[in-house]
Parts: C-alpha cells; structure tokens; sequence
C-alpha cells in the first residue's frame, strides 16, 4: 500500500529549475505559438457583421489588385458605395459583389 508523502518530501515549483529542454517547458511554447498563430490568423479572416451585414476595410484595394486611389476614384464618382465612419472606409461585401457582378465581362468565344 502506498504510503503519503511527507511536507518534506514533496516537490515543488522553488525546487526545481525548468529549462528550454524541459519537455513541459517546450510544450507550453508550441502552444503558445499555435495560439498566437490561431488569432492572428482569425484577426485577417473573421470579419464581424454589423447589422447582419459584412463590411471589408481599405484592404479592398489589395484584395482587387487595385491601387487606392483607384479606390478613391470609384467612391469618388458613385461606383461604390461605402460608409464613413469616424474617418475610417468602410464598404459592404454585398455592394461590392454586386459592383464587381456588373462590370464583368465574359471572355470572347472564337
């Protein structure tokens, strides 16, 4: 039968030095990487609705392969509806998918 340790006899955290090699120590490090790697990834693809709408950042022009002043003229003659709010560009997904649904154009059959 097992016997109880002892107060004396039991270690703890000040008893031990916990270094890189330390299986535990390496552990925890990967999960704080996968952790990190998993908000980063969720802040550039999770975008919240707002009034069960989508709404796309000043990112739009790279997501188009646009420059930004291209951007600028596209709100600046109404061919994209955005939003001002508090200095900062907002555009609803649904009015760019219908903005980008009207200038396409299919390929020529030969």
């Amino acid at each position: 039968m097992c016997q109880p340790l002892s107060r004396k006899e039991v270690p703890t955290l000040s008893d031990r030095i916990y270094t890189g090699a330390d299986e535990s120590v390496r552990l925890f490090f990967s999960q704080c990487r996968h952790s990190l790697e998993m908000a980063e990834r969720l802040v550039k693809e999770c975008r919240p609705s707002l009034m069960g709408r989508r709404f796309i950042t000043d990112a739009l022009s790279e997501r188009l392969g646009i420059s930004r002043r291209t951007l600028q003229d596209y709100r600046d003659k109404g061919k994209i509806p955005f939003y001002r709010l508090d200095g900062k560009i907002l555009y609803d997904e649904d009015d760019i998918e219908k903005f980008l649904s009207g200038t396409y154009r299919p390929k020529f059959d030969e």
